[in-house]
């Protein structure tokens, strides 16, 4: 199946305590998605980079390094919001992100 453009706008994200709203896009079908969102740069060291998310986790790419996060419970974005908790791959009692209100929209086709 081809993939198709999506986006979601205003998601709750926090992450390491911090919460904000981002837009993410990227592509989906019906086995699965790929999300990015860029995170917001206040001047701090664990400010800015990207969130990709992904049905079965999740990579945090910040300017003091990448971390691979596995999901609680994978993703099913054509089942309404999605609310998903993120975790260390070795910790995962560890909640690292957490995602709560994704909708995914399709994108529509210009063509």
């Amino acid at each position: 199946m081809a993939k198709t453009r999506c986006h979601a706008e205003r998601a709750e994200v926090t992450l390491r305590s911090k919460t904000m709203l981002l837009e993410f896009t990227g592509e989906c079908d019906a086995d699965s998605i790929r999300l990015t969102a860029e995170l917001p740069d206040a001047g701090g060291p664990e400010d800015g980079g990207t969130i990709v998310l992904e049905q079965d986790g999740a990579t945090v790419t910040q300017p003091d390094g990448e971390v691979r996060l596995t999901a609680h419970e994978p993703i099913r974005w054509d089942a309404g919001p999605i609310d998903a908790d993120f975790a260390l791959v070795e910790s995962p009692e560890a909640t690292v992100l957490t995602v709560r209100g994704l909708v995914v929209e399709v994108d529509s086709s210009d063509d």
